[in-house]
């Protein structure tokens, strides 16, 4: 992976004028999120700034922090792009978690309209968008536990965790038996384990 992204810095050192697209193309269509977000940043030094809109909601978090950098460094605020995406994100999924790694707390209500959007990547992106802002509430989160996407049990799961202790342990324990998925019994077993140390924590005399 380094060396991928070694190699594509030296690429887009060696650029020369007119001949971007045939560096730039390669790069931003990559497989790998280290070189896309080298290509993003290579927009920039080709002047061509307001391309890296596209990729505000690449599936990277990596190139995502990228491509709002090369936009600011053009003058253009992130921000109010991630907004719009995020009032129809059905075509860029990643959107909702961009809009909580830049946005600020005005932005919770709109993630949190977006955990029951029927497209399941919306979903984990809102999840995580949520935790970025810090602004996870788990008792409005524990019914995505029941999610039929792994990928949405594994995203709430991941936002629980520091809640874990209050979540009621029954609850948990029926999420673990023989007939739930198995992405619900990985994830009920997680939080029961984080959910005990903190219960023995507290039962610890002080002093």
């Amino acid at each position: 992976m380094r060396i991928q992204t070694l190699c594509a810095e030296a690429a887009i050192a060696g650029m020369r004028d007119g001949a971007y697209d045939e560096v730039l193309g390669p790069l931003l269509s990559a497989r790998s999120p280290q070189v896309r977000s080298a290509g993003v940043t290579g927009l920039r030094r080709a002047g061509r700034q307001g391309e890296a809109a596209v990729f505000l909601a690449d599936r990277s978090g990596v190139v995502r922090a990228c491509a709002r950098y090369v936009l600011r460094q053009g003058g253009i605020d992130p921000l109010p792009l991630y907004r719009s995406m995020c009032a129809d994100p059905a075509a860029r999924p990643a959107a909702p978690a961009g809009l909580g790694e830049c946005g600020t707390r005005e932005d919770a209500p709109a993630l949190w309209s977006l955990v029951t959007h029927p497209v399941p990547a919306v979903r984990v992106h809102a999840v995580t968008g949520l935790r970025a802002l810090d602004a996870v509430r788990y008792e409005q989160l524990l019914p995505l536990l029941d999610d039929p996407s792994p990928a949405v049990v594994r995203a709430v799961t991941q936002a629980l965790l520091p809640d874990a202790g209050r979540i009621p342990h029954e609850w948990l324990l029926v999420r673990t038996g023989a007939d739930r998925p198995r992405a619900l019994r990985v994830a009920a077993e997680r939080l029961l384990r984080v959910h005990l140390r903190a219960a023995v924590r507290q039962r610890r005399p002080t002093g």
